[in-house]
C-alpha cells in the first residue's frame, strides 16, 4: 500500500496548503485611508447653493472636519471627501470598484452628532456628466457611531446603500430604477448624519476607512480545486485497491494452478518410474529445476524424496 500512503501524504499537503491559501485570500480588504494614496477634500452643499462650512485638517494618520450645517437648501451637508480617482492610484479601468466588497468600516469619532452619512458617486452611463458633480450617481447610507472598546467604528453593509430620490427626482425619475453601478465609483464622502443641529458647529474626526468583502471568484475556484483534489484522490485509491485486489486474486489463481500442477505430479512420481525430467514435461514444466522448486513449494521435500517416501 506504499502508493495509498505517498497519495495520502500528497492530499494532506494540498489540503494544508488550501486552508492556508484560503484564509489568506478568501475576503478582499481595501483602506481608503490611511495610507496617502488618495486625494482628501473638503465637503458641502455651497457646491450646489447652499450655505454649510468645512474646516478641514488633513494628516498621515486622521483626517478633522469643523462642520456647520446651514439652511438655504434641501439638503444641507458638509464633511470629508476622497476622490478615489486619484492621479497616483487611479483604477487600472478608470473606476474603483465597490461591488468587489461587502461592508465598510470607518473608525470615527464625532462631537454631537450620532449618526453619519456616508455616500459614494457613481459615474451613471446615462446620466452622468463629466465633471458635474450633481449628475454623477450618489448611492447613500446613516451609520450609527457606535462604541468599540477604545474606537468609535461606523459599520455599513453595502447592501444599506441607496439611491436618494431627489436625485431620482432631478434626473425625472418617478421611482428607483434599480441601478446601482457600484463598479464605477469615482468619489467617497463622509458628511453629517441625521439629526445634525442647523447652525451649531460639530466635528468629525475620521481615523480609518476600511472595505471587507468576500473574493467570490477565488472562493470558487479553490473550492473547484478542492473537489478535484479529492476526486484525484479517490480515483488513485481506487485504483490501487483494485489492482491490489487483482493482484492478490492472480497469486491466488497461480497457487491453486500450482497446486493442481503439483498434484499430477505426485500421482505421476507414485503410479510410473518415469525421471524427474520426464515428469517435469508431464505436467508442462519447463526444466527439471523449476520443477523440483515448485514440487518442493507444495509438498515440502523434493521429488526423488517424495517417490521413495510413497515406495515405503
Amino acid at each position: 500500500m506504499k502508493k495509498i500512503a505517498i497519495a495520502t501524504t500528497a492530499l494532506v499537503v494540498v489540503l494544508i496548503v488550501w486552508f492556508v491559501l484560503f484564509a489568506r485570500f478568501s475576503a478582499s480588504e481595501q483602506t481608503l485611508f490611511p495610507g496617502g494614496t488618495y486625494q482628501v477634500y473638503a465637503v458641502s452643499d455651497a457646491n450646489v447653493g447652499g450655505f454649510s462650512t468645512v474646516e478641514l485638517s488633513n494628516e498621515d494618520s486622521v483626517i478633522s472636519a469643523r462642520v456647520n450645517i446651514r439652511s438655504g437648501m434641501a439638503y444641507p451637508y458638509a464633511g470629508v471627501g476622497i476622490n478615489l480617482l486619484s492621479v497616483n492610484n487611479r483604477p487600472a479601468n478608470g473606476f474603483f470598484d465597490f461591488s468587489d466588497y461587502d461592508s465598510l468600516v470607518i473608525e470615527v469619532e464625532t462631537g454631537r452628532m450620532r449618526r453619519i452619512g456616508v455616500k459614494i458617486l457613481n459615474d451613471d452611463p446615462v446620466y452622468s456628466k463629466k465633471n458635474v458633480y450633481q449628475s454623477y450617481r450618489p448611492m447613500v447610507a446613516q451609520a450609527s457611531v457606535q462604541i468599540r472598546g477604545k474606537s468609535s467604528i461606523a459599520a455599513i453593509s453595502m447592501l444599506d446603500f441607496k439611491v436618494p430620490e431627489w436625485w431620482l427626482a432631478m434626473q425625472g425619475l418617478d421611482e428607483d430604477d434599480g441601478l446601482r453601478y457600484m463598479n464605477r465609483g469615482m468619489l467617497f464622502e463622509i458628511c453629517n448624519g441625521e439629526g445634525t443641529m442647523l447652525g451649531i458647529p460639530d466635528d468629525i474626526t475620521i481615523r480609518s476607512i476600511r472595505l471587507w468583502g468576500e473574493n467570490r471568484t477565488f472562493k470558487a475556484l479553490m473550492y473547484v480545486g478542492l473537489v478535484v483534489a479529492v476526486l484525484v484522490y479517490v480515483g488513485v485509491f481506487s485504483l490501487v485497491v483494485r489492482n491490489s485486489k487483482s493482484r492478490v486474486a492472480k497469486r491466488q489463481k497461480q497457487q491453486d494452478d500450482l497446486k493442481t500442477q503439483m498434484e499430477k505430479a505426485a500421482k505421476i512420481l507414485k503410479e510410473t518410474d518415469k525421471s524427474i525430467a520426464e515428469v517435469a514435461i508431464a505436467v508442462g514444466e519447463k526444466g527439471s529445476a523449476a520443477f523440483e522448486k515448485n514440487f518442493t513449494r507444495v509438498y515440502g521435500v523434493k521429488p526423488l524424496d517424495y517417490r521413495k517416501k510413497g515406495e515405503k
